[in-house]
């Protein structure tokens, strides 16, 4: 007789790797749980077995495996040998019919896993929920496990582990069951039976679970929304021009890609924080990252390292500011802490270490690096005057070449090449005298944007919206008719003053801010920015400004 399948046990199963495959990699983690529908109803936390396996000799976890589970080499003590492993799934196997969301995966390790360990036992095939979504959820944007689990309403952790995994794929297989029931397959014999038919092809709209109402209702004003899981969890922030236009354009794209069709598959509803103009709405985004830590944002989250300060012959730096190290801040990658060994190589005429001008990326063919350094010397300095003012001269001149070519990448981006000529290292070190001086450039202006009063004209209307940001912070705004500087006096900090206060929060915000005042500067929206003393930048001063930094 036929198990119901609300009876029927299950071994929820998954594993953590260091590769795709057993002929590139190694098993880093297992876990699974003995559970089955009716099971899973009684109890809120199923037991999870977990296990980390031990490496071969000399092996290490890859880095970006350590960042996507957040294992590392020091947790692998007192790991299990794969031998050892092989013994418990066996054993757990034979308890029920193991389920995994993407079987085919899990699949290819335990049949390598068993080969190596067996020469009777062959490894049981694995039922594959994310096959069952396809023919299930044929409306669902996609078919992954964060995605599945969070349609059906249950929320997973970041960091990609077993036993997260193992209790994702648990949640997902009651709801399944439910749904199973409900399409008249309620045995294990009749689920492999609807396995066996193709999934079927989806070619209407896809299905969200957030309402269309619900988004259709929005504002069209500037501001921050938050998309909600099932159980209110945020699960990404953003920033718009116009809500309702914003928010409703993750939802009519067909073709969007694979991350956010993962994001709109989970998103039950939306809430909002209305803004004034979007530059305040650009601010208050990144506030609320922050603070929340959405899982689906990942540029601002962690958006600036550390930022330094650079002593004024740009020989050392430090984190503190202070009278040795005045220039700043800068963040802690940024190529003007390579300025000095460029510096000392001109002068020097002699080629400093590769790595230390930051070539270090790709080999450099025999002799390049000095037919490039000499003509990167003679091109900018034939006369050999090394002094700082003129170190700094030539890198704004560069930079400022750069721009009206329009070729001015934010990130240092290396070419697809295998090695590097004379002509890669010559442009090499004019990316480093042209960014690292713009750096400099930019740490000065920032620490008079960080204190200013910026007033501007959103809608090209008689109206003026004032800003008040104090370490690049909003404090006050207002709409006037009419600017009010008065009103909104600065501070009268030194510069040291301000340096202290702009930490890596701060920079970042001051980045976005630079970035909303560009935009709104290009649009002729812009009037003035009042910076130290109440001093007034107008437009135009402040377009010219833009040029250099």
């Amino acid at each position: 007789m036929s198990i119901n399948l609300r009876e029927q046990k299950v071994i929820s199963f998954d594993c953590q790797t260091t590769a795709a495959n057993p002929f590139n990699g190694h098993l880093l983690e297992i876990a699974w749980a003995v559970v089955s529908a009716d099971e899973i109803q009684r109890k809120s936390e199923p037991e999870v077995h977990s296990f980390f396996l031990s490496l071969p000799e000399g092996e290490k976890i890859p880095s970006r495996i350590s960042r996507m589970t957040g294992i590392t080499d020091e947790m692998l003590k007192g790991s299990i040998p794969p031998y050892e492993a092989w013994q418990l799934i066996r054993s757990a196997f034979e308890g029920g019919i193991p389920v995994a969301h993407f079987a085919q995966f899990e699949q290819r390790w335990i049949d390598n896993l068993y080969s190596l360990h067996s020469s009777d036992d062959s490894a049981p095939q694995i039922l594959c929920t994310r096959e069952i979504a396809r023919r299930l959820y044929p409306g669902l944007p996609r078919k992954g496990l964060r995605a599945v689990s969070g349609y059906l309403g249950y929320s997973m952790p970041e960091e990609k582990r077993a036993a997260a995994h193992v209790r994702a794929n648990i949640a997902i297989w009651k709801k399944m069951v439910d749904d199973l029931d409900d399409s008249g397959i309620t045995t294990i014999e009749q689920l492999m039976e609807f396995l066996k038919e193709p999934p079927p092809i989806h070619n209407t709209g896809w299905n969200y679970p957030m309402p269309r109402n619900r988004r259709l209702s929005l504002p069209d004003v500037p501001g921050v929304y938050r998309f909600l899981s099932k159980c209110g969890e945020v699960l990404y922030v953003g920033k718009a021009s116009s809500l309702r236009s914003r928010v409703n354009s993750y939802f009519t794209k067909r073709k969007a890609d694979g991350k956010t069709l993962e994001l709109v598959s989970q998103v039950y509803d939306v809430s909002i924080d209305q803004c004034e103009t979007p530059l305040e709405a650009a601010l208050l985004e990144f506030e609320t990252i922050r603070e929340l830590h959405p899982p689906y944002n990942l540029a601002l989250k962690n958006p600036c390292r550390k930022v330094v300060f650079l002593a004024s012959d740009l020989s050392s730096c430090s984190y503190c500011p202070g009278p040795e190290f005045s220039i700043g801040p800068v963040p802690e990658n940024s190529s003007a802490l390579l300025l000095n060994d460029l510096l000392i190589s001109l002068f020097e005429r002699t080629v400093q270490d590769p790595d230390a001008l930051g070539l270090d990326y790709l080999p450099v063919e025999d002799g390049a690096l000095e037919e490039g350094f000499s003509c990167f010397r003679e091109e900018y300095f034939p006369h050999g005057s090394m002094s700082m003012e003129a170190f700094l001269s030539v890198g704004k001149r560069v930079w400022l070449r750069r721009h009206d070519e329009e070729d001015i990448p934010e990130d240092h981006e290396h070419e697809a090449v295998e090695v590097i000529n004379s002509e890669k290292v010559k442009k090499h070190l004019e990316w480093l005298v042209s960014t690292g001086s713009r750096d400099i450039r930019q740490a000065a202006w920032f620490c008079l944007l960080g204190w200013s009063v910026i007033e501007w004209n959103p809608l090209m209307k008689n109206r003026t919206r004032s800003l008040k940001i104090e370490a690049g912070r909003t404090v006050f705004s207002e709409w006037a008719l009419c600017s009010t500087p008065g009103k909104l006096a600065l501070p009268d900090l030194s510069r040291l003053d301000r340096q202290f206060q702009i930490d890596s929060r701060c920079f970042t915000l001051l980045k976005i801010l630079n970035i909303e005042l560009r935009r709104i500067s290009v649009s002729g929206a812009l009037k003035q920015i009042y910076v130290r003393g109440n001093y007034p930048l107008v437009r135009q001063k402040v377009s010219g400004l833009f040029r250099f930094i």
